[in-house]
């Protein structure tokens, strides 16, 4: 039986699966973007159009800054409009679509955690799926479908991870699964909710250790440490690494168990990421692909950490997340006093322009 899912790994696999994927399109290509500029990347698509592809890409613009939409966004989508492809501001309707995703002659689908610029190829550590399964290709496809004409998605395949619609309650029941052991990579670590999961599954004895970027925009040192000390003070082998910027969204569960299973998308463990974004992730199972995981974990875990300055300050609540509640901590001596409860902002959309984050 052939494969049904591969995985991608940045900046391990660089750009030959997604290359490969596009030049081999005879019919049509649908992109969900975030930021797209990469010239491979811009020339298989011109390519494809050239040879009656027909290429569409929908693509991230409100929550850019001016100087990001002028820099940044509209000279790739005027090269590529100038080649022919249909290019569309994504709806106003979510915060931020951050989604990354394409669908190729509606067999082929690819679901990332990187963008399509220069620096996710070399420079992130990141993960993409490479998906033939009808059912997922063709939700995939349907929320594209949706997204491009402005009207409500209804997704329901088990397998598929979507901000707004389901992303926080699929997550957080891939960790309370768990019965051994979490890997998990994110880029951001704000989330009350599915950090106060990996806290109780750590409290009734499975192995959980997480991975954080170090985010040193809005000036701070870094806008993790909230979330990194929610963890550590719960049990959680929780740090922060910088051998690669820490762009990825991954959790692995029980590799080498029968309950192991993998997500892999766009989402970051934050309330505008899970309640506000569009958002696309997949979850899978093949063995291939966790062993592969799992050593990669491993590998990256070995490399050196940094000092995570402790931040006590609580995490609160997503908006109406009334069952999200402060984790448990252990008592510590000598324990730093927690900070008071900042006021509550107005969530932003976070650009590459605040140094540290790259989404």
């Amino acid at each position: 039986m052939p494969a049904t899912h591969t995985l991608i790994v940045e900046p391990d696999d660089g750009r030959a699966l997604v290359l490969q994927a596009l030049n081999a399109a005879t019919k049509s290509i649908d992109l969900t973007i975030y930021e797209i500029s990469d010239p491979q990347i811009m020339l298989a698509l011109e390519a494809a159009q050239a040879r009656k592809v027909a290429v569409r890409v929908l693509y991230n613009w409100y929550s850019f800054t001016t100087r990001m939409q002028q820099t940044d966004i509209t000279p790739a989508i005027q090269k590529l409009t100038s080649a022919g492809i249909q290019c569309r501001m994504a709806p106003r309707t979510f915060e931020v679509t951050h989604e990354k995703a394409f669908v190729i002659d509606g067999t082929t689908g690819i679901v990332m955690s990187f963008n399509l610029t220069a620096e996710y190829f070399g420079t992130t550590r990141d993960f993409g799926i490479v998906t033939t399964v009808p059912a997922e290709v063709a939700e995939i496809e349907a929320v594209f479908q949706a997204d491009w004409s402005g009207t409500p998605a209804t997704p329901n395949v088990a397998s598929l991870v979507w901000s707004p619609v389901n992303s926080s309650a699929k997550l957080t029941s891939l960790i309370a699964n768990a019965q051994k052991t979490l890997d998990i990579y994110c880029e951001e670590a704000e989330d009350l909710r599915t950090l106060g999961a990996m806290v109780a599954a750590a409290k009734r004895g499975v192995t959980v250790r997480f991975i954080a970027a170090v985010l040193s925009g809005e000036g701070k040192i870094n806008g993790n440490a909230r979330g990194v000390t929610t963890l550590q003070n719960g049990g959680v082998d929780a740090v922060c690494k910088t051998f690669l910027y820490i762009h990825a969204k991954m959790a692995l569960a029980d590799c080498g168990t029968s309950n192991a299973q993998a997500y892999i998308g766009s989402e970051n463990f934050s309330c505008v990421s899970l309640t506000k974004n569009r958002e696309c992730g997949i979850i899978v199972t093949e063995s291939a692909i966790l062993d592969r995981l799992n050593t990669t974990y491993a590998s990256d875990w070995a490399k050196p950490s940094v000092t995570v300055t402790p931040d006590t300050t609580p995490l609160t609540p997503c908006s109406g997340d009334a069952t999200a509640t402060a984790p448990a901590q252990a008592k510590k001596k000598g324990g730093t006093k927690p900070k008071p409860k900042p006021k509550p902002t107005k969530a932003k959309a976070k650009t590459k322009t605040q140094k540290g984050k790259r989404r």
